[in-house]
């Protein structure tokens, strides 16, 4: 098991979306804690980063293996969330 950490920016997207948002994001960052490494690896300017679905939005995220810590970097609508 993982434990989960949001930044200030994935914070404050999590309260800014509406409440059906927010219990997606909260479902899939809840799979997260049981398998960190259940996401699809990002490439690009994002290496090393990983991504969740909760249509229709994505979750950002670095996993620290050593740490066993899920940083949450990005909560953001599929579109807008790789700009």
């Amino acid at each position: 098991m993982a434990t989960v950490v949001l930044t200030k920016q994935a914070e404050k997207s999590f309260f800014k979306l509406p409440l059906s948002g927010q219990k997606k994001i909260s479902k899939a960052i809840d799979k997260l804690i049981q398998n960190p490494l259940g996401g699809e690896k990002l490439r690009g300017e994002f290496e090393g980063q990983y991504k969740i679905y909760a249509w229709p939005y994505r979750v950002i995220y670095i996993f620290s293996a050593a740490e066993k810590v899920v940083t949450v970097v990005e909560i953001e609508h599929r579109q807008g969330v790789y700009k």
